[in-house]
């Protein structure tokens, strides 16, 4: 191992200097942000799967023509606003010319099977709308007995 770390240190040594290739550095866009989006969110339970879940609607009405807006997680760490708590993660919502609107979730594993996670652009209406469920606890509760 040592002789092979000797080895390419002394070729770097003795090779000729490369000249790097120019990379085109990418500007971050410069617009005048025109406040927050309007948003709805509802939390749902299934019964049958014990599984909770969250609904977001964010109304973006002045968007700009041709872009979408976008979602990411974010965990708590990432985050500068508040100390970091490991039992949340944030949920951000991004489009020109609004401001980035985050939600504070648990930080719990999310359900991405079939159609438990889901995200439509609805250009029309102008409403990004996303729905989350996360997975349901290892132990789940006994199902209730109907009252006789």
């Amino acid at each position: 191992q040592q002789n092979l770390a000797k080895g390419a240190a002394r070729e770097a040594q003795d090779a000729p200097a490369q000249p790097q290739p120019n990379k085109v550095k990418v500007m971050p866009r410069k617009t005048v942000k025109i406040g927050r989006p309007g948003y709805m969110v509802t939390k749902q339970f299934a019964s049958e799967t014990f599984q909770r879940s969250l609904l977001f609607q964010v109304e973006y009405p002045e968007i700009e023509e041709g872009t979408m807006p976008r979602h990411r997680f974010m965990s708590s760490i990432e985050q500068k606003v508040e100390s970091w708590d490991k039992k949340y993660q944030y949920l951000l919502f991004a489009a020109e010319p609004y401001e980035v609107i985050a939600f504070k979730v648990p930080n719990t594993e999310i359900d991405k099977t079939g159609e438990k996670f889901f995200a439509h652009w609805a250009p029309d209406q102008k409403v990004y709308t996303l729905q989350l469920h996360f997975k349901a606890p290892k132990t789940a509760p006994a199902p209730l007995k109907p009252l006789e």
